[in-house]
């Protein structure tokens, strides 16, 4: 069953699936299929990208997207792999005990001894295999995560990112100039480049302290991605935090004691928008993190089913044989083995004792006809 009905055709079914054709639906159907179907960055979101570079970045912003930050945010995406492997094992596992019972010979039901005893021993043999199965499969997610390679021929690496990210701003830009042409042209204020800043949802629309946030494109044409990656361009002022301020007296004049807030225990960046660098390097840690994503779930979808096959599948098959044969073909437990079931050695006892019978009746009825005969 495991190279097709054709092993045996009395099992053949032209409406489903049979045999080693159903493993291959479950490689290909169900286990690639579902891992195409996960996203880079299911589970992780842009606050918590935002707050791991933040972390990398420690005391001190760098001058470019620090790496730490998409190593750590590699791994953890590659890690979730392992669970849809090890389930991948799962299935193939209870296939192969369908197969077994179903090549099971109608003939083992004379011996019940022997029947039990040969499940047994299937048994035994995949569960066996089944350990060794699951610990290559989750070695091969360790695997992954014990080198991140980013010099892989596949991987977009650092500048192409920066490139890509730049042909994606350069388009936004066109489609918004488009955009603002098919504006004018329907007889609407023509946009000027603040306006333009303003229709692409860059410069925000709130003010901090009478100063507004610089745009990403500015009037002169400066502005860029290098502006913001280098410290050049200018980055929106943070809200100011609360100071508490107490004066003597009655309260008339300038403050004696300036006190700060209390720091809170956990402190997180949601309540403060992110600035343009920000936003330029969470798109470049995106952009990193899909591209070798990809190469990883690639890797993944064509080893797991390999691994399956050699050490459980065919592990299996070959050794199936040299196990039955060690465990059935002993003498002490051969008497006990064949001993047949109850109900059939009484089925063959009537059996014997009604072809007596007819034997008998035969040999009267061939007596009378020959008595007539003579008559």
């Amino acid at each position: 069953p495991m190279r097709g009905p054709s092993m045996n055709p009395a099992l053949a079914d032209m409406n489903e699936l049979f045999g080693g054709a159903r493993i291959s639906y479950i490689f290909n159907d169900i286990f690639a299929a579902s891992l195409m179907s996960v996203a880079p960055f299911d589970g992780l979101s842009d606050q918590e990208i935002r707050t791991t570079i933040c972390n990398a970045n420690g005391t001190r912003p760098s001058l470019f997207v620090p790496e730490i930050s998409f190593d750590i945010l590699a791994r953890r995406q590659i890690s979730r792999l392992e669970q849809p492997g090890l389930q991948c094992v799962d299935l193939v596992y209870e296939e192969l005990q369908r197969i077994a019972s179903q090549c099971e010979p109608g003939e083992l039901t004379r011996f019940p001894n022997l029947r039990e005893r040969l499940t047994e021993v299937v048994s035994g043999q995949l569960k066996r295999s089944v350990g060794p199965t699951q610990t290559m499969v989750s070695n091969l997610v360790k695997v992954e995560l014990a080198y991140i390679n980013t010099s892989h021929p596949d991987f977009v690496g650092g500048s192409r990112a920066v490139a890509q990210l730049m042909r994606k701003l350069e388009k936004e830009k066109e489609e918004a100039r488009a955009k603002a042409r098919n504006l004018d042209a329907m007889g609407a204020t023509p946009l000027s480049s603040s306006s333009l800043n303003s229709y692409m949802g860059v410069e925000k629309e709130n003010t901090v302290n009478g100063s507004r946030a610089p745009p990403l494109v500015d009037s002169e044409g400066s502005g860029g991605i290098l502006n913001f990656m280098f410290g050049r361009g200018k980055t929106p002022t943070k809200p100011a935090k609360t100071i508490f301020r107490t004066s003597t007296g009655n309260g008339q004049g300038p403050p004696s004691i300036v006190q700060l807030p209390q720091v809170p225990a956990t402190m997180r960046q949601t309540d403060v928008p992110p600035t343009d660098r920000e936003k330029i390097e969470m798109e470049i840690i995106k952009i990193l993190i899909e591209s070798y994503f990809n190469i990883v779930r690639k890797n993944f979808i064509d080893m797991v089913p390999k691994t399956i096959m050699y050490f459980l599948v065919n592990h299996v098959s070959d050794a199936m044989q040299n196990e039955l044969v060690a465990e059935l073909y002993r003498d002490v437990e051969l008497p006990t083995l064949m001993k047949e079931a109850d109900d059939v050695a009484q089925r063959r006892q009537i059996c014997v004792e009604m072809k007596t019978l007819l034997t008998k009746a035969l040999e009267i009825v061939d007596e009378v006809r020959e008595f007539n005969t003579f008559a």
